[in-house]
C-alpha cells in the first residue's frame, strides 16, 4: 500500500504531468512529419495520467481543491475541468467554468477539455448550461444531443460577443433550425471582418442552402483576402482554396500580382495542392527568408519530406542566422522551426524522378489526389499539420482534427 504522503505526491505529479502533456500536444498537433499513430501514443499516455488522477481521487480533488482558488495556466485548467468531468466534481468544475467565462484566454483550454470528456459524465448539463460552450459541444460531439437548442436571445448574444459563432452556425444549420438565416443575415451586414468570415465558412460547410448564399460567401471571402488583419486575410485565402478550387488559379495570380505579401503567396500555392507551382517553390530554396516556407508548402502538396527523401541540405551548408552570439537583439521568433533547410538541387532530382505521379491539373495533399478516398488517407496516415487542412477540404470543421484518440469517433460521425 502507498503510503498517504506518496499517494499525495503522485496526485500532484499526475495532474503537472497532464497540464505539460497539454502545452506539448499543441505543438504536436501542429508537426508537419508526425502522423495519427504518433497522436494516438502521446493520447494513451495523457489516457494514463487521467486514470492516475481518478485512482488518486480523493487526494486529486484535495490537491485541485486548493488550486482552483489560486492563477492557473490553460493546462492547469485543462486538468482540473478534465479530472472534474470525470469524477463528476461539480464543485471543481464550476469554478473552471467561472475562470473560462471571466478569462477569454482559458475558453480554449476548456473546450478541449470537452474533446477528451467521457460521454457518461454526469456534468454534461453544466457544460451545456454555458451557450458558448452548447455551441461547441454541438458542433464538435455529436453523443450530445440536447446540446442543440438554442433560443434566439442565445444567438443575438454569442453573436454579440463575438464568441463561438463557428460552432453555433454549424449547429443551427446542421439542425435546420429557423434561426440559422436570420443570424447569417445579421453576420453578413456586421460589417466585421471575423463575423463576416464566420457567417462564410458556415455557408461553405453546408451543401443545403440556395445558390445565392454561396455566392455571397465566396464573394464576401474574395473581399477578406484584401483585409488589413492579418489572420482573417490568411484563412479567407486558405477556405477559398480548400472550397472553391476552380478558382486557386486565379486567386494565387492575383496574390502574385499584388506583390505585398510574399509568405502569403507561398502558403497559398501549397493550399492549392496544385504541382504546377512546385518549381515556383522551388525557386525560393535560396532565399533564407522563404526556404523552409515553401519546403514546407511542397510537403503540403507531395507529401516528400526532405530529411526522408534526400533534400534537406548538408549541416555545413545550412544558411546561418543573422545573429550571433554577440548580438544584443532579440532574436526574432522563428515560424519554421523544426523544419529542415531544403536543398534546391537535390530536390530538383527529386522532383524529376517523382514528378510523373501528379497531374498539372489534378489538386493534390500531402501526396494524396484530393478525393474522397485520398483525403481519408491523409487523415489516417498523413502528417498532423494537414488532417485540419484535409477536413476542410472535406466541408468539415478543421477542428476536428485536435479530438483524442478516445473520441475519435466523432470525426467520422460528424
Amino acid at each position: 500500500m502507498l503510503t498517504l504522503r506518496l499517494r499525495h505526491l503522485l496526485a500532484e505529479q499526475y495532474t503537472d504531468m497532464l497540464a505539460q502533456d497539454f502545452r506539448l500536444r499543441s505543438v504536436l498537433l501542429s508537426s508537419h512529419c508526425h502522423t495519427l499513430s504518433d497522436l494516438t501514443w502521446f493520447d494513451l499516455r495523457m489516457q494514463t495520467y487521467q486514470e492516475g488522477m481518478i485512482l488518486l481521487k480523493e487526494q486529486t480533488s484535495d490537491y485541485l481543491s486548493r488550486q482552483i482558488h489560486e492563477p492557473l495556466s490553460a493546462g492547469e485548467l485543462f486538468s482540473v475541468a478534465l479530472f472534474a468531468a470525470n469524477a463528476n466534481d461539480e464543485f471543481l468544475l464550476s469554478g473552471c467554468l467561472g475562470m473560462a467565462q471571466a478569462l477569454p484566454h482559458l475558453f480554449p483550454p476548456l473546450c478541449s477539455a470537452i474533446n477528451w470528456m467521457p460521454g457518461q459524465s454526469n456534468l454534461w448539463s453544466q457544460i451545456l448550461s454555458l451557450p458558448a460552450c452548447r455551441a461547441y459541444t454541438a458542433a464538435i460531439r455529436n453523443d450530445q444531443p440536447a446540446s442543440v437548442m438554442f433560443s434566439q436571445q442565445e444567438v443575438q448574444m454569442l453573436i454579440e460577443q463575438d464568441k463561438c459563432v463557428d460552432y453555433l452556425l454549424q449547429t443551427l444549420c446542421r439542425s435546420a433550425s429557423p434561426l440559422f438565416i436570420p443570424a447569417l443575415e445579421t453576420l453578413f451586414s456586421s460589417g466585421q471582418d471575423e463575423l463576416i468570415l464566420q457567417g462564410s465558412q458556415a455557408v461553405l460547410c453546408s451543401d443545403s442552402l440556395p445558390n445565392e448564399y454561396t455566392i455571397a460567401a465566396t464573394r464576401n471571402l474574395h473581399l477578406l483576402t484584401r483585409s488589413k488583419k492579418t489572420d482573417i486575410r490568411t484563412f479567407a485565402v486558405k477556405y477559398l482554396l480548400t472550397q472553391t478550387r476552380g478558382g486557386s488559379h486565379s486567386l494565387v495570380s492575383d496574390l502574385l500580382e499584388e506583390g505585398n505579401d510574399t509568405r502569403l503567396v507561398i502558403q497559398a500555392m501549397g493550399w492549392s495542392g496544385q504541382a504546377e507551382y512546385i518549381p515556383s517553390l522551388m525557386a525560393y530554396f535560396d532565399t533564407p527568408e522563404y526556404a523552409r516556407l515553401s519546403a514546407l508548402s511542397v510537403i503540403t502538396i507531395t507529401g516528400s519530406l526532405p530529411e526522408h527523401d534526400g533534400w534537406q541540405r548538408k549541416k555545413d551548408g545550412e544558411i546561418p542566422p543573422d545573429l550571433t552570439p554577440e548580438s544584443a537583439d532579440f532574436p526574432v521568433r522563428d515560424t519554421e522551426q523544426g523544419v529542415c533547410w531544403p536543398d534546391r538541387k537535390a530536390f530538383a532530382s527529386w522532383w524529376e524522378a517523382n514528378q510523373g505521379r501528379f497531374s498539372p491539373d489534378a489538386h493534390y495533399l500531402c501526396g494524396q489526389p484530393d478525393t474522397q478516398k485520398g483525403l481519408n488517407t491523409v487523415l489516417e496516415q498523413g502528417y498532423l499539420n494537414l488532417r485540419p487542412l484535409a477536413l476542410m477540404r472535406m466541408g468539415m470543421l478543421s477542428e476536428l482534427a485536435a479530438l483524442p484518440v478516445v473520441n475519435l469517433s466523432q470525426l467520422t460521425e460528424n
